[in-house]
């Protein structure tokens, strides 16, 4: 499978920190650009330059089990 189908509309969601990760420029609702941090990866030795401060939209479903119904909703993030 090629690298842009695969990773097309995944993110990388860490939930006890507040960073999140995308690989695509367009996920993005607005962009701040600047030098704002960095990050190392699981293995220690690889880098992350943060460059983009940003809002982001993610559409998620919500099952609801008592009424066996999704129901699709927008987060702010």
């Amino acid at each position: 499978m090629p690298y842009n189908s695969f990773y097309k509309n995944k993110w990388f969601l860490d939930s006890s920190t507040s960073a999140h990760f995308t690989l695509f420029k367009s996920d993005f609702v607005d962009i701040t650009l600047g030098c704002y941090s960095q990050v190392k990866t699981a293995n220690s030795k690889t880098l992350l330059f943060i460059v983009i401060s940003s809002t982001i939209l993610i559409e998620h479903e919500i099952f609801d089990s008592d009424k066996e119904t999704t129901k699709v909703t927008m987060s702010k993030i």
